[in-house]
Formats: C-alpha cells, structure tokens, sequence
C-alpha cells in the first residue's frame, strides 16, 4: 500500500476526454477511452510522478458513475503500475464515498482522491471524522485529501492535519489549494504521515518556505497544455536544487499565470470551461466539450483570448523541457 514516500515528483490532476456531443444533458457513455490510453501514455512519457482523476478539471460533477468507473478502470490498466493512480470518489455522504472506493480499488486504483462532505459546511471535528471513518471503512486504500478552500469550505487549519494525522492512518498526502502561511506547521503536526503538495500558483512559495520537505507539487492547467515543464520544476525540487528551481520557475512564470492575473478571483466561476479550453487550444490533448451544466460557451472572451496567447508560449515551453522527442 502506497505511503507518503511513494509520492514524489509532479502529480497530474488529469482532465476527463469527451467524446464528441458530451455537452448535451442526453449524452451517455461521454468518455473518450482511446484519447484516456493515448494521454494516459504521454503523461508517463513526460515523466509525471502520480495521476490524480476526477476532480474538478476532470469534471467529477458531470461525470455518471459508470462513465467514471470506465475512465478509472482505462487510467489503471494503462498505467500498469508504472505512477500510481488516484481516483476521484468526494460524495455529499460518508455511505457513498465508502461505496465509490471500495469499487475504485476493485478496478486497481492506488489510492482515493476525495475532499469534504459539500452539502453542509463541515465543521473541524466533521472534517476530521469524515476522513477517520473513510480509514476505517476502506484500511487498504491511500487518501489523498482534495484539500481546496473555496469548493469544500474549509481553511484546512493545522487542528485539522493534526486530528487527521492522528485519527486517518490511511491519509498518506494532500492536493494544496489553501493559504499555505501554515505550511510549515502543517509539516510539524502531520508531515510524518502525510506528503504535502502544493499547486501550480504556490509550489515555488511553498519550497522556498519548506525547502526540501517539499517532494512533490500538483497541477491541472499543464494537465491539458502538456506537463513537462512543471516536471521539470518538479524534478529540480525533488533533487533539492535550487538553482535549477529558480530558472525553471523564472521561465514558467514569464508564461505568465494560468488564467487572466486581473479576473483570477473569478476562477472558480471558470474552472472547468478555462482548463478545457486552454487544452482544446494548446493541440496537446484531443479538443472535446465540457459536460453540462458548465459549458465552454460560459467562458469569456478575454479568457479565450488570454489561454490562446499562453498556449503559444507554452508550446515552446514544452519543447524546451522535453525529456524525449515529441
């Protein structure tokens, strides 16, 4: 069973291929599997370090069960154990996500990728509980928390690693998307069990601040674009070299940021139509619609024209850091 230390490097937080006409409400059977095999492929050979499935780029809200199970099922066999696979299972019950993880890892998924309860705001002790019982129910399958601030409404406060730490033995890392000011202490109460990653907008904040108790970070907008670059960072991260860390980052950032700096508060109006979108025109994944209810007609005009321009420098980017020949 996978541990804290089997989780290094970058850890891709996938999007779900559609199929043509996934976009309408009577579509059925949305996912598109061979373009699953063939990304599936080029992550491995990017050499990513985890995959993380059916989040919120990959359109867990918009998926039927049995569309994810598919999904899962094609990510695992064609991995074959070669980065280990995180599946997505975040219901608004405890009884359900128990059933989603026991089938998940019937189909060979490594680990659960699963955040807070999303009907009622949970309280510490709720959130706490939550991941203690799914522990206790499902003992031979790793957690990863989908610890994000604005969808689960939670600030993720040290109290809370600590109770989970104590309490959730099966909790083994964390996908960052809160204000890391308490990383450092986050480390101290939990960082024993737990492999904490930061995203795409803090994982340089996060190794200056951390140092080398940083082993991993994650992203989703690579996801779509091509990851090599943020491999790259990541790999220089893991191998705690600093120098490489600041150029890489310096050449990441001159992309500038993944979505409008100006609208980024408006990031989660858009997630899944921006990340979508700036997949579709980057050419690096297959272009397919989002599921409904969200809509790649949602999105702005000056998002499509920020993703349009960035995508450019992304290429490039990605041919820079290439580990083999595209």
């Amino acid at each position: 069973m996978l541990t804290k230390d089997d989780i290094t490097g970058l850890m891709l937080m996938v999007l779900t291929p559609a199929k043509e006409g996934a976009d309408r409400w009577e579509a059925q059977d949305t996912v598109d599997l061979e373009e699953t095999e063939r990304m599936t492929e080029e992550y491995i050979r990017a050499g990513v370090g985890g995959i993380a499935a059916c989040g919120t780029t990959g359109e867990c809200a918009g998926l039927m069960w049995d569309e994810k199970l598919k999904f899962i099922d094609t990510l695992v066999q064609t991995t074959r154990g070669r980065v280990p696979v995180f599946a997505g299972a975040t219901s608004l019950g405890t009884r359900e996500t128990i059933r989603q993880m026991k089938a998940l890892k019937d189909v060979g998924a490594d680990g659960a990728f699963i955040g807070l309860p999303l009907w009622q705001t949970p309280t510490l002790q709720n959130s706490i509980q939550w991941f203690a019982d799914l522990s206790e129910a499902v003992p031979d399958m790793p957690i990863m928390v989908y610890a994000n601030q604005n969808f689960f409404k939670s600030v993720f406060p040290t109290p809370f690693w600590a109770g989970v730490a104590q309490k959730a033995p099966t909790v083994v890392t964390c996908k960052i998307s809160y204000n890391i000011a308490n990383l450092l202490e986050d480390l101290r109460v939990a960082g024993h069990q737990i492999r904490f990653i930061p995203g795409e907008n803090m994982i340089y904040t996060g190794y200056k601040l951390a140092g080398d108790k940083i082993k991993a970070g994650w992203s989703s907008n690579s996801a779509g674009m091509g990851p090599e670059p943020m491999v790259a960072l990541c790999d220089a991260i893991l191998a705690n070299d600093e120098a490489k860390v600041d150029a890489i980052f310096e050449d990441i950032r001159a992309t500038g940021p993944s979505f409008p700096p100006a609208e980024f508060n408006l990031f989660a109006l858009y997630n899944v139509q921006a990340n979508r979108y700036a997949a579709n025109v980057s050419g690096y994944l297959k272009p397919c619609p989002t599921r409904p209810p969200y809509r790649l007609d949602d999105l702005p005009q000056n998002w499509r024209e920020y993703s349009e321009k960035r995508a450019g420098l992304w290429k490039a980017l990605r041919t820079k850091y290439a580990k083999t020949p595209a």
